[in-house]
């Protein structure tokens, strides 16, 4: 929530490790014997001779398993052996991807320009880091430029229709994906990643037409009757949602995803005994899989049935210790049952195993809503704030938080504390103007008067950052009148 821009790129980067495991070879148990050899002979210094394709296999694998050492060995004497071969520089690109080595990536993209034909693979290479780097604006040109040399390749067009998403060029974008999907139906595995796009942006109605159009072309693959039931979950057609998700597992009864979200649907439409059935049934899919364990709690707990809730966010832990929804969830049982300082000392012991968890924080704000509670919620932030080299982006959140779930006065106490406390190097710069929000919301108008002067003063330009924080600010009279006073 506090590294927006990691995260997206974070985002981006598995969408590479999702496009580029789609063109990856099955590997057979002699190609797995090669690699074995490869690194036999790699640890015993013996040179030994392999072909182009032999080095290509080892390559790939060594990819799949992210055994960098390896990888750069083998890259080396490939390239070394096959100097005037364009796929091994390619490799050394996929390589200085996955490490995150971007620059030295974008280097050897030149070189190979430079001293190579263009190839399909080299084209689709550079749309892969320009994503990666955000620059999208030669995208669909470079894999039209890649369609003009092999206009047949399924994974060119998959691509492309996602590039074409991004620009809401939906018709089109469909009618590449419908290619892919006709050529190699194995593509279906890789539609979640317009999921997410879809999602990101919003764009459920278009999500409900792309994934009906795909599921009326490929009615026997699952994953398309998947996205078309988180289509109709975005748009809130629980029971269409549910219904989609069936017809997924008709195609293949081991999506525990698609249980799992029948199982949410059933939470939205608050008929929790199909929901816990269906979490169960996730579950027995992947024993792993804590999430359906903790969702099975909050059902019991929506059924106010509390020993079972506690029974199953103690499964929960037993599997993720750090999950924050069943810490909380025990900690709300424990509320419940008016052991207030037992609950408040679970989430300490649990938040200084995870100080850097800002999630568990902002959930756990509620149990720290008394006046009494101060110090131990200054102690919580203070483990936090240590994690931390911007505070910028937390005490937004913070603010925003407290104002939306209406702990105006714990909000008003922890920022008026940090306003005064914080080293000036650290201190936001919006410090003034979350000072100011709190007091005019807690009806201290006198006191946040001088501080939003103070406020618009050294940083004007930023009131209406300040005003998106409630509407109750936007409306206020004295505080128009003031924004209009100082107005440069």
């Amino acid at each position: 929530m506090f590294i927006r821009n990691q995260l997206a790129k974070i985002q981006v980067f598995f969408v590479y490790l999702q496009f580029n495991f789609i063109v990856m070879k099955e590997f057979e148990e002699n190609d797995n014997q090669l690699v074995k050899e490869f690194k036999t002979a790699v640890d015993a210094n013996i040179e030994r001779y392999y072909d182009s394709q032999e080095y290509e296999i080892i390559i790939e694998e060594l990819i799949s398993e992210f055994d960098f050492e390896y990888l750069d060995i083998a890259l080396h004497k490939a390239i070394e052996l096959y100097p005037m071969q364009s796929p091994f520089r390619l490799y050394k690109v996929k390589s200085h991807i996955l490490k995150f080595e971007l620059d030295l990536a974008e280097e050897e993209l030149n070189r190979i320009e430079h001293d190579f034909e263009p190839t399909p693979e080299f084209y689709m290479e550079k749309v892969y880091l320009s994503n990666i780097l955000n620059k999208h604006e030669e995208n669909i040109n470079w894999l039209k430029k890649a369609l003009d040399l092999a206009p047949n390749e399924p994974d060119i067009h998959f691509l492309l229709g996602f590039e074409l998403l991004k620009r809401k060029q939906l018709e089109e974008s469909l009618e590449h994906v419908i290619f892919a999907l006709q050529n190699d139906i194995s593509f279906e595995e890789q539609l979640s990643i317009y999921s997410f796009l879809f999602e990101e942006e919003k764009w459920y109605d278009e999500a409900l037409h792309f994934y009906t159009t795909l599921t009326e072309e490929f009615p026997f693959a699952g994953a398309t009757w998947f996205g078309l039931g988180l289509s109709y979950s975005w748009l809130d057609r629980f029971e269409d949602s549910i219904e989609a998700y069936k017809l997924a597992l008709t195609c293949d009864n081991e999506i525990g995803t698609a249980y799992f979200n029948i199982g949410n649907a059933y939470f939205e439409m608050k008929h929790f005994e199909n929901a816990i059935e269906y979490y169960e049934l996730a579950h027995d899919i992947d024993h792993a899989d804590f999430h359906s364990l903790s969702n099975i709690a909050d059902c019991y707990m929506m059924l106010k049935e509390e020993d079972k809730a506690l029974d199953y966010y103690r499964k929960t832990l037993d599997i993720n210790p750090n999950h924050n929804e069943a810490i909380i969830g025990i900690a709300n049982v424990l509320k419940k049952r008016d052991q207030d300082d037992e609950a408040i000392l679970f989430i300490e012991k649990a938040f200084a195993n995870t100080p850097q968890d800002m999630d568990l924080l902002f959930m756990a704000l509620s149990f720290y809503a008394d006046d009494n509670q101060t110090e131990a919620l200054l102690r919580l932030i203070d483990l936090t704030l240590k994690q931390l080299e911007d505070y910028d982006e937390f005490f937004k959140y913070f603010t925003n938080f407290c104002v939306a779930n209406e702990f105006l006065e714990t909000g008003f106490y922890m920022i008026q504390f940090y306003a005064h406390e914080l080293d000036v190097a650290k201190r936001p710069a919006m410090m003034d103007y979350y000072y100011a929000a709190f007091s005019y919301l807690t009806d201290r108008e006198e006191f946040g008067r001088p501080i939003l002067e103070d406020a618009l003063t050294i940083a004007y330009d930023q009131h209406d950052e300040f005003l998106a924080i409630s509407s109750l600010l936007e409306d206020n009279e004295e505080i128009q009148h003031l924004i209009q006073q100082y107005h440069p």
